[in-house]
This record gives C-alpha cells, sequence and structure tokens, in this order.
C-alpha cells in the first residue's frame, strides 16, 4: 500500500493483531478493534503491515516448535520476547499467518469439503484455511489463505465472508432459500470474489461497497473493488477438477497460484519476468509441468533447488 504510515498506527495496529490471534477473544474487543480499523485508511494500511510481517514468521517457525516442545509459548511471547520479527527476518510463505489461526486448514495440492455448523457446503483448495464464528445474529467466515467454493445453507442470518481486504456478503440469503454459491481467493494484497449462483456484496475495509451481480467476478483491495466482469463458472472451478485457468494473467499472479500445488517456493526473478502475460490452462497434479510449459512458450528458464524454482530469462 501507498504511503507513510504513522509510527503510532503501525504500534496500535501491531498491539490489536496480537490480541486478536490470542484466543479467546472478547466480543467487545472484536467490536472496539471494528470501530478503530474504520477511524481511517491509515489505520487499514498499518494493520495490513502488522499482517504482513507477521507473514515473515514463517522464517522462524522450526524455532518456535522446538520451544512449544518444552514448555507453552504465547505467540505475543514470540513477538515480544526477542523474535527478530520486527527487524526483518527473511520472508516465507510456506507457514501463513492465517494458517496458525484457522479452524480448518489443507496442505499442498490438498481439497478438502466441509459442512459448517449451519449446513452450509465448502471446498478449500490447495493450502488454503478457514475459521468459522456462528452466532445468533450472522455467520462469520473467515478465509485466512488460499481458495474456497462456498454454498451458503438457507438462514435467516446473513452469511458473510471476511479477508484480509474486506467482508463478502452473500445478497441472496434468505430464510426460505439458500444463497447461491461463490468463489474466493485470496492473492497477495487482494481478494478475487466470483458470483456464480446469486449475488454478492463486496465491502473494502475503507472503501464503497460494490455489488456482484450473478456471473461476475471482481478483485478488490482493502480501499476499492475492481470493475465487475463476466465469468464463466466452469473456469473459475476449474480447480475443483484439478485445473487451473489463467487468461491474461501476470506471471507473478501465475506463480502464487500454482505455488498452493507444488512443495516450496516458486520466484520470478525481476519485473520484467513477474509481469509477463499468461493465458494458459494447467494440470494442477503436474504443476511443474506447467512450470516446464511457461519456460517453453515464453522463453524462461527454469533453475530447480532445494525447495525452490527461481524463473529466470533464458538469455
Amino acid at each position: 500500500m501507498a504511503g507513510v504510515i504513522d509510527e503510532d498506527e503501525r504500534a496500535a495496529a501491531m498491539r490489536w493483531f496480537l490480541l486478536l490471534n490470542e484466543e479467546p477473544v472478547a466480543a467487545e474487543d472484536r467490536a472496539a478493534f471494528a470501530r478503530w480499523l474504520a477511524g481511517g485508511e491509515g489505520r487499514v494500511a498499518a494493520y495490513a503491515r502488522a499482517e504482513e510481517l507477521w507473514d515473515r514468521f514463517g522464517a522462524v517457525q522450526p524455532a518456535w516448535q522446538r520451544m512449544q516442545a518444552r514448555r507453552r509459548v504465547s505467540r505475543r511471547a514470540v513477538l515480544t520476547g526477542g523474535v527478530a520479527l520486527m527487524a526483518g527476518a527473511a520472508a516465507s510463505q510456506l507457514v501463513a499467518p492465517g494458517r496458525l489461526l484457522a479452524d480448518e486448514t489443507t496442505g499442498t495440492g490438498e481439497r478438502r469439503r466441509l459442512v459448517l455448523a449451519d449446513g452450509s457446503r465448502v471446498e478449500l483448495g490447495g493450502r488454503s484455511a478457514l475459521s468459522t464464528r456462528l452466532d445468533g445474529s450472522r455467520r462469520l467466515v473467515t478465509l485466512e489463505a488460499g481458495e474456497a467454493w462456498f454454498r451458503p445453507a438457507a438462514d435467516p442470518r446473513p452469511f458473510v465472508l471476511c479477508t484480509g481486504q474486506g467482508l463478502i456478503t452473500a445478497t441472496a440469503a434468505t430464510t426460505t432459500a439458500a444463497a447461491g454459491a461463490f468463489d474466493v481467493k485470496r492473492r497477495g494484497g487482494v481478494t478475487i470474489a466470483a458470483a456464480l449462483e446469486g449475488g454478492l456484496r463486496l465491502h473494502p475495509a475503507a472503501g464503497a461497497p460494490v455489488d456482484l451481480a450473478a456471473g461476475h467476478r471482481s478483485a478488490f483491495d482493502a480501499h476499492a473493488a475492481g470493475e465487475p466482469r463476466p465469468c464463466r463458472a466452469q473456469e473459475v472451478l476449474a480447480w475443483r477438477r484439478d485445473r487451473i485457468v489463467f487468461e491474461d494473467e501476470t506471471l507473478a499472479a501465475v506463480v502464487e497460484d500454482l505455488e498452493r500445488y507444488r512443495p516450496g517456493r516458486i520466484v520470478p526473478v525481476g519485473a520484467r519476468v513477474a509481469g509477463l502475460k499468461v493465458t494458459a490452462v494447467f494440470d494442477l497434479t503436474r504443476p511443474d509441468r506447467a512450470l516446464d510449459i511457461l519456460a517453453e512458450t515464453l522463453d524462461l528458464r527454469i533453475r530447480r533447488l532445494a525447495g525452490l524454482a527461481l524463473i529466470t530469462r533464458a538469455g
């Protein structure tokens, strides 16, 4: 996110992040956080930065696990007890922060079908994570990482999905009819939502809500949603049949999706390589073959090291 983050806001965001990632979290604390976050765009940016810093925790995860084996250590103690998170530990996507906190997770290349307590159906894609909070007034589901397909059950309570960029409400829910079906993917600092049956309302954390009609998709960050554009369910949901469809996507976006189906990291080297456009259909059961196809068609070179695939220009 652009702009300089105020130091006071940065510190407050980290305190909120730590509080919300301790269990249990009181309802009044969640409400107070929502009021704080609504206080300005700078706070949204500061909280996103706190999440980004927590991403780097993956670099020290093995050491934390060893400490846990000796004694119970809270996440707050890890951060305040000398781990070099704030000092800039090497970034890693192997352990996303949401996966440490989620109720349901999938591994690399795994898919899982779930039925929530209210009867809603969910399918999680590879390396994805989901948390649920159902109470008397609403159904709140958080996609902590990855991608998922949802078919909310008929229920008078709204079905609300939370991501790092804002909220998504299934607008067609009633007491007598289900809310249709939709797909949501978290990719970097963006949420991509596709309304497949029934409508959605997108609520960027610091922006105006946008309605998404059935058969349309949109990407949004914390500030705004992009223009809705038509989409085809068979392409959006191809991942449920071990296929993935890219249409004029950057190589950086493509490899981020492929990483959820291949162990280790895939790193495009340089902005020119990362920005190359890709239109293709890949077999998710053969992600290394997908890399080979990318290399052949875009004149690239793949260097495979231990747990790492580097993509560079061939020349």
